[in-house]
C-alpha cells in the first residue's frame, strides 16, 4: 500500500532551525526558540505507544527519521521510505538509517483486460486508448 508523506520544508529551513545531536535517541535539537520550544530542547517526541518519533514543523507533524535523513544527506526523500536497522529495535536516530524506494508493481492481469470490437476479451496495450466495450448480450439464446 502506498504511503502519502507530506512534503518536507526546505533543507534551508531546517538547517537554519535544527540540529543533529548524538545526545539523545531522537537525533533532533532546536536552534531557535519560541513559544512552544527553547534553543536546544529535544525536537520530536513519541505519542501514546507509538514505536517513532514525530516533530511538528509548520504546523504540519513529521516522521523525525525522515528530517533527519534529510539533514543528513541532503536528499529529499519525496515518496520513498526511510528504514531503521533491523538490529535498531529502539528506532534510534542517530544510528543509519536507509532509503527505500518502493517498485511499482504492473496492474495483475484481470484488470488489464477488455473487450475488443467482437465483445472478445483481450489484454490491453498500455500506449493505445480504448472506447470501453460492453460485450453485447445474444437476446435469442
Amino acid at each position: 500500500m502506498p504511503r502519502n508523506y507530506q512534503p518536507l520544508p526546505p533543507l534551508s529551513w531546517l538547517e537554519e532551525n535544527l540540529e543533529l545531536t548524538p545526545d539523545h535517541p531522537c537525533g533532533l535539537r532546536w536552534k531557535t526558540s519560541d513559544r512552544y520550544h527553547d534553543v536546544g530542547e529535544v525536537a520530536g517526541k513519541r505519542y501514546g505507544s507509538s514505536r517513532f518519533y514525530v516533530v511538528s514543523l509548520l504546523g504540519i507533524r513529521y516522521p523525525v527519521h525522515r528530517v533527519v535523513y534529510y539533514l543528513r544527506t541532503g536528499e529529499d526523500p519525496g515518496d520513498a521510505d526511510v528504514l531503521h536497522d533491523k538490529r535498531n529495535r529502539e528506532r534510534d536516530n542517530r544510528l543509519e538509517l536507509k532509503l527505500y524506494r518502493r517498485r511499482t508493481r504492473p496492474a495483475p492481469k484481470y484488470r488489464r483486460r477488455i473487450r475488443n470490437e467482437e465483445g472478445d476479451l483481450v489484454y490491453r496495450d498500455p500506449e493505445m486508448i480504448y472506447d470501453f466495450v460492453q460485450r453485447k448480450r445474444n437476446p435469442e439464446a
